[in-house]
């Protein structure tokens, strides 16, 4: 089976340019009717700005500033009662136990005994169990 003869194809510049014209022309068009459905650049969005929106928002950075204030007051009084709750922790210890804390700060024998009324023996004692240089 032989295939039949095909007919010769010539095609000329004009013909070509002529093809070349018609296709830039149908892009273009194409390119103008879709355009308006094309999505826009995030950066030339407007937003509109309710009236009602600066007055929340001015209500929103008053209350902030109150809780800013509040929350510092609150961390003071904290400190504060951090500060008591040590001082009255410090109080409370036992003379012994004062002066093993003591101790382990460095304090001397002779101090330990003055400051906490126990005796030189008992402080001396305490120091060599609980120097820090140990």
């Amino acid at each position: 089976m032989t295939l039949p003869d095909l007919p010769a194809v010539s095609i000329n510049l004009e013909e070509l340019l002529v093809a070349a014209v018609l296709a830039t022309a149908i892009y273009l068009l194409e390119w103008l009717l879709f355009a308006k459905y094309r999505r826009k650049p995030v950066g030339t969005l407007v937003v509109k700005q309710e009236p009602a929106f600066d007055g929340d928002m001015a209500a929103i950075r008053g209350e902030l500033a109150r809780l800013h204030a509040r929350v510092d007051l609150l961390e003071q009084q904290l400190a504060e009662k951090s500060k008591e709750a040590e001082a009255k922790e410090t109080a409370a210890l036992s003379p012994y136990a004062k002066a093993t804390q003591l101790a382990r700060q460095g304090v001397s024998a002779g101090d330990l005994s003055e400051h906490c009324g126990i005796s030189r023996g008992e402080a001396e004692l305490i120091v060599a169990l609980n120097h820090p240089s140990r």
